[in-house]
């Protein structure tokens, strides 16, 4: 049995508790800073002015230098009950507790009256009303006079219509006691009443407060449906990672949810549209927010949530949503289900943020950075409401900044891999270019392909062109010599030098040989001619530098022919290699093998010749007809020497004539004519293998007595 190590958990817990500590250390400095900068906002004097008995005594408070005060406390109440306004004489039921206070009567369903007198002092000063929104429809009176509305205020569901609004009401105070009266009614939302404060100070700082909430909520709107946008656009561009899909979808639900909220602003852009059509968008984005943002999450955390738990709350979402074509009796009760389903489940979520930050999951400190904003913008919003500090309404803006550190998670992930996909990008780049230098370019453009990747087995087009054979002379002997280290570094050097001599000229490698390679000219026959003599001079050249190093020369040998020939890609699907096939490409080996008998140099068919543009400009002796080995027919040959060291070049061409007089007596039959032709060109050019050749074949000839019955045809060796 292999022994377990107790110590390897030990360590692994100690190094989840460093994690955590470590990435709690800049939670803990942001959320400090946010709550000392929140801190630095607290009234100076936190004891304003609350209701009494239904009255509010601010007969001395100084408008002029103190901002909007709350209008809360205890109001005169009658719950069920449409009280006219300036009605001294209704009895008064009860006392509100403090307001805003959400309830109507013991049910949120019904209506009620509220009325406060405020003891105001004379004053010049244009005074104004901040009014909230009320559950469902409202309407307020200032000394009896009607100064806002909302819906239509009615004792019962059919005389009631809902609406939402808010609102700056300017207000003719007098001095002395004055009668605010509100009459709300609610027979539709799970909400009834009133849940926020009315302010009441200089027209211009309440207006003032007002229009910088609607601009928040603008600006929350704005903000995040532009992010929604563009990382919907991220992943238009990259739909391989889901998460900008959800987080997009998200910031789109929370911008049309910011507007529903707040100032109500959509209300004002759409006033035609019912109400009941708000009312279950409002509850559609709740029902549909979460399970989007739980999507976004499990895209981000895939390895330590629970997909099971994650799918189960999202079908939930989608049940709760089907409610809502239901009356809202049903749905306004049902949402409060799902809001104590999603406290478990933000609980479940902060559990797996926090097991994500424990294994240094990437993206966990950043979202945990993000909710202790929220956090503390939420503290805010609640010591705001309580009047102990003097901010502003901030939740929405935590809100911004929670979604905005989301935004930058998803951009590193994004960047993250961008430079994944640019490094991948640049690796396949060199890979390719890599791999061209085993498959040439040349071949991609004969088989009409642009990557590597997008050869197929079995790609292949038929086309005419020249092909090259070439190959050194008794290289196994001189690889021998050299040891394997060094020829390679010799096969290197010429096949660099002869290279090029074949680009420059149109022509590419198609594959090498050992010590030989096959060439392919889809140009002209000349090109695939002129590369031939150029490699020979190469050759030339190279045999001066190795001469002065005390270095053997070499002897390569070239076999040119042209014809139609197949070029494709055989093997099988994980191994294959590109390859020529055709007639013509086995002539033009046959024809390079030549050159051990017949000269170095280029061996061509004479009918190659008439390919060409100017034969004449060429130096080229004939050999006659040959039969090669694999094909039936003789082929009519010509060797060219055009391109040998000057020595070699003087021989062939100062014995031309002569060489093609004895060669003409032996296709003849003059045998001895032939033989004595031959030998006396032997003694003067013991260095040329065609002469005792030709010897030889007369020799056997004559000695076996086939002389007579010879076609004329010689008849190669095998290569």
């Amino acid at each position: 049995m292999i022994p377990i190590d107790s110590d390897k958990p030990k360590v692994y817990m100690r190094s989840e508790k460093s994690a955590i500590l470590s990435a709690l250390f800049p939670i803990a400095v942001v959320s400090a800073v946010l709550l000392t900068l929140l801190g630095s906002c607290v009234n100076p004097d936190i004891h304003v002015p609350a209701a009494r008995s239904g009255r509010i005594n601010l007969g001395n408070w100084p408008f002029a230098e103190r901002p909007p005060v709350a209008l809360d406390g205890e109001w005169e109440f009658f719950p069920g009950e449409l009280v006219a306004p300036m009605n001294p004489g209704a009895p008064r039921q009860s006392l509100t507790s403090v307001l805003p206070d959400g309830s109507l009567l013991e049910s949120v369903y019904g209506c009620a009256t509220w009325r406060l007198t405020l003891s105001l002092p004379e004053t010049d000063l244009p005074l104004a009303l901040r009014v909230p929104e009320f559950f469902s429809a409202s309407r307020l009176f200032f000394n009896g006079r009607e100064i806002f509305a909302a819906g239509t205020v009615g004792t019962d569901e059919g005389s009631t219509q809902p609406r939402y609004k808010t609102g700056v009401v300017r207000i003719d105070p007098v001095a002395g006691d004055n009668e605010l009266l509100i009459q709300a009614a609610n027979f539709t939302e799970r909400r009834g009443g009133i849940n926020r404060s009315l302010y009441l100070g200089l027209e211009e700082p309440v207006r003032t407060a007002y229009i910088k909430s609607l601009a928040m909520d603008l600006i929350v709107f704005g903000s995040l449906l532009t992010i929604g946008v563009y990382h919907l656009f991220l992943y238009m561009l990259r739909k391989k990672d889901r998460s900008p899909l959800w987080f997009g979808i998200f910031c789109i639900i929370i911008a049309l949810r910011s507007l529903i909220y707040g100032e109500r602003f959509i209300f004002e852009l759409f006033p035609t549209l019912p109400w009941w059509v708000f009312n279950r968008l409002d509850h559609l984005t709740f029902y549909l927010g979460v399970p989007v943002f739980s999507a976004y999450l499990m895209n981000i955390f895939d390895r330590d949530i629970s997909r099971p738990a994650i799918y189960a709350y999202q079908a939930l979402g989608l049940g709760f949503a089907a409610l809502l074509f239901a009356p809202p009796s049903v749905f306004n009760v049902t949402v409060s289900w799902y809001e104590m389903i999603t406290g478990v489940y933000v609980l479940y979520v902060l559990f797996i943020i926090a097991r994500a930050l424990a294994r240094r999951r990437e993206g966990a400190i950043t979202t945990l950075v993000g909710l202790a904003i929220f956090l503390c913008f939420g503290i805010n919003e609640i010591l705001f409401n309580m009047g102990i500090i003097n901010t502003f309404n901030s939740l929405s803006v935590g809100l911004v900044l929670f979604l905005f550190t989301q935004s930058l998670l998803l951009a590193m992930r994004f960047s993250k891999a961008f430079d994944e996909s640019e490094h991948l990008g640049q690796s396949l780049l060199s890979l390719n270019a890599s791999l061209r230098r085993f498959i040439p370019q040349e071949f991609f453009m004969l088989l009409k392909r642009h990557e590597v990747d997008e050869i197929r087995l079995g790609d292949q087009v038929e086309q005419n062109m020249t092909i090259m054979f070439s190959d050194i002379r008794r290289f196994t002997l001189l690889a021998e010599q050299m040891g394997a280290a060094k020829t390679f570094e010799f096969l290197n050097d010429y096949f660099g030098r002869v290279g090029s001599v074949i680009r420059d000229n149109g022509g590419f490698i198609d594959k090498y040989l050992g010590d030989g390679f096959i060439a392919l000219f889809p140009g002209s026959p000349d090109a695939a001619l002129q590369t031939a003599v150029g490699i020979q001079r190469v050759v030339a050249e190279f045999n001066l530098s190795r001469s002065a190093d005390g270095i053997p020369p070499i002897e390569v040998g070239i076999g040119l022919n042209y014809g139609s020939i197949i070029l494709g890609t055989v093997g099988e699907e994980s191994r294959m290699d590109t390859t020529v096939i055709a007639d013509a490409v086995n002539l033009s080996s046959r024809l390079e093998g030549l050159c051990k008998l017949y000269g170095k140099g280029i061996i061509v068919p004479f009918e190659f010749l008439d390919l060409l543009e100017d034969p004449t400009s060429f130096h080229w002796r004939y050999l006659g007809l040959i039969r090669v080995q694999g094909r039936k027919q003789p082929v009519e040959t010509v060797h060219i020497y055009d391109g040998l060291q000057e020595e070699d070049f003087n021989r062939f061409s100062s014995t031309k004539e002569r060489f093609e007089s004895a060669l003409h007596l032996y296709r003849n039959g003059d045998y001895e004519g032939a033989m004595g032709a031959f030998r006396e060109l032997a003694r003067e050019t013991p260095e040329d293998p065609a002469v005792f050749t030709f010897i030889t074949q007369i020799h056997r000839l004559m000695v076996s007595g086939l002389a007579e019955e010879w076609d004329g045809i010689e008849n190669a060796p095998a290569k």
